[in-house]
């Protein structure tokens, strides 16, 4: 198997310095390490990289821009991180994120490391052996009707974390600007920095993104990144954002006519909502394992008797459930 040359664009310091890690351990060589700010897009092409990874800072974001062609190009895998992530990832986690770049990389499912042993517990193997032939024992979920009676517009809610980002931008790269509905962006983002995740997201996608706010209405053909304390909420003049002391629960939306998609890192604790919505005759799926760094919601939500589906698939099957 030739090794993949990838290219790290990142300013200089620890987080850059562990993304070089990672990506040897990923199998891949580091074709260079480029800043952003001194480095022209020609200067990335001459190194023939087959990959780039974006190491995001908010310095490094103002100088995106220049970059706009090569991360388009469809013949170069491209991957972002957070350098502040970046920055304190060790043990596990960097082993799992080596995992997931190699995945990228190679096209493989093998995303996560070897579960460290602790002391009096159960082998790993065997815990997981026993967990699913309980699943398979498990009554199947009745599949909700394909074609549901519709009264409201609903709206299309996406849950993230850990590992999110690459795969947000390339479902929402997969959008129309004219979407004909509103697709909620529920992504935990450590020290609340909502607006720099609404700067990163609106370079993958045509739909305009905005920064949630209570009182707002919901809007066709917009990404509205829900920062913490926002619900969604019905009044007479329809859908708007209201406040809440706990996470989202999405009760407002007509579940007919909306969907909700679990992506790498999603919250678990969201897994009743999306089956909720489910049941309901709402379009849910979770992220297939392959190539996604943290399944642990959606591997929970086949196992309720849900599906998962690549992010090519989840594409594909909001446009043909909502026509833009």
């Amino acid at each position: 198997m030739n090794r993949r040359r990838v290219v790290v664009l990142a300013r200089a310091g620890g987080a850059r310095d562990r993304t070089e890690v990672a990506v040897r351990e990923a199998g891949a060589d580091v074709a260079a390490s480029l800043d952003p700010l001194t480095t022209s897009i020609d200067d990335v092409r001459a190194v023939a990289p087959d990959a780039l990874v974006v190491v995001l800072d908010p310095v490094a974001e103002t100088a995106l821009g220049k970059f706009d062609d090569l991360l388009a190009d469809p013949a170069l895998e491209v991957m972002f991180d957070d350098a502040d992530v970046a920055a304190r990832r060790d043990g596990w986690e960097a082993a799992r994120w080596a995992r997931h770049m190699a995945a990228k990389l190679y096209g493989h499912g093998d995303v996560l490391p070897a579960v460290p042993e602790r002391a009096g517990r159960h082998d790993f193997n065997a815990e997981m052996q026993e967990l699913t032939l309980q699943v398979a024992s498990m009554p199947q979920v009745p599949q909700a009707p394909a074609h549901p009676p519709r009264q409201r517009e609903g709206a299309v809610v996406v849950v993230a974390g850990i590992g999110g980002p690459d795969a947000v931008r390339q479902l929402l790269a997969a959008l129309p600007a004219n979407f004909p509905r509103p697709v909620l962006l529920r992504q935990k983002i450590e020290g609340g920095q909502y607006d720099k995740l609404v700067r990163q997201m609106q370079r993958a996608t045509t739909m305009q993104v905005v920064l949630a706010q209570a009182g707002e209405p919901l809007q066709q053909g917009a990404v509205h990144v829900l920062p913490d304390g926002l619900d969604v909420g019905e009044t007479p003049a329809g859908l708007v954002f209201i406040e809440t002391a706990a996470e989202p629960r999405f009760a407002a939306l007509p579940a007919g006519d909306s969907a909700m998609l679990l992506l790498s890192g999603a919250d678990p604790g969201m897994l009743d909502v999306a089956m909720t919505l489910r049941w309901g005759g709402g379009l849910v799926y979770g992220q297939a394992p392959e190539n996604c760094f943290d399944p642990a919601a959606s591997k929970a939500l086949v196992a309720r008797g849900g599906e998962s589906r690549s992010l090519a698939v989840m594409g594909l099957q909001l446009l043909e459930r909502w026509h833009a």
